[in-house]
């Protein structure tokens, strides 16, 4: 099975919980802007939120690509 990209891996956890943008957002502790720019591929998520993420994939059976962060 081929893995998801993690912003594909977003809108699927969301359907699966019945979450909102919003109400994922709150779960982690983030923004809901940060979670629609994750969401449509604009940015990844910081490490942090990453790991959170990790843990509600891994709940649901998700298998997710980690996102590569390039270093400034």
């Amino acid at each position: 099975m081929t893995k998801l990209k993690p912003h594909q891996a977003l809108k699927k956890l969301r359907d699966k919980r019945g979450w909102t943008q919003e109400e994922l957002a709150r779960n982690i502790g983030v923004s809901v802007f940060s979670v629609n720019r994750w969401e449509r591929g604009a940015f990844k998520p910081s490490q942090l939120a990453w790991a959170q993420l990790a843990k509600l994939f891994e709940e649901e059976g998700l298998d997710v690509e980690k996102p590569i962060r390039k270093r400034t």
